[in-house]
């Protein structure tokens, strides 16, 4: 079951990516669009559901539906952002539940350096990528916020669980992506299109990573 979710997610996700443009023409609601972005971390969300992870595919669910509301409409574009925000609550939850405790954590030092890191890219793309006079300024730097303190807390995870925290950065990583193609446009339609395909296959990747290194977390600790 989960060998046949992951990889149906997969070709859902890559298939979005290569032809998922070609369905936001004309005015909106995007429908088929919208159906098409959200199935595959839906596919994922199925996969925690059934291996009865509730905190892990809530976070997925929530994932699924600020996918299906950035492609909807312009107009629904925060509440997109407000479903991601909700999600990663969920995988905060179950990141600090699961994990070794902020203190350990913090006595490893390649989780520190990571942590450190992520802090800073958190500034930095932030300040590079929205432009501070845009009216999304603060409700987008308060989602990265949000955003950086779930990758953080992947980090309390135990060794053994660093496909969850290769995900989280992942995901991290394709928010500058969603930055970067709404507030700087490429006029090369060609490389605008590749830009797009990268960075919503990182956060596919980074979806999957968290779901499947995440999977029997509510069961135990390793």
């Amino acid at each position: 079951m989960i060998f046949g979710g992951l990889l149906a997610s997969a070709i859902l996700a890559i298939a979005y990516g290569a032809f998922g443009s070609s369905l936001y023409e004309g005015a909106p609601p995007y429908v088929v669009g919208t159906i098409f972005k959200a199935s595959s971390i839906i596919m994922l969300g199925i996969i925690a559901m059934v291996s009865r992870s509730r905190l892990l595919a809530a976070g997925l669910f929530f994932g699924a539906l600020g996918d299906a509301l950035l492609a909807w409409s312009p107009e629904t574009f925060l509440f997109g952002a407000f479903a991601f925000l909700i999600g990663h609550l969920f995988y905060i939850t179950l990141f600090l539940r699961s994990g070794l405790g902020i203190g350990a954590a913090l006595k490893s030092p390649p989780r520190l350096l990571g942590a450190l890191a992520l802090i800073v890219a958190c500034f930095v793309m932030t300040y590079l990528l929205v432009p501070r006079d845009n009216a999304m300024f603060t409700p987008l730097a308060i989602y990265t916020g949000v955003l950086t303190l779930m990758a953080l807390c992947s980090f309390t995870l135990p060794a053994t669980r660093w496909l969850v925290m290769a995900g989280a950065v992942l995901f991290f990583i394709s928010d500058g992506f969603v930055a970067w193609n709404m507030f700087h446009h490429d006029p090369d339609p060609s490389l605008a299109y590749w830009r797009s395909f990268a960075g919503w296959m990182i956060y596919w990747a980074g979806q999957a990573g968290i779901c499947i290194g995440a999977l029997g977390l509510h069961r135990s600790k390793d």
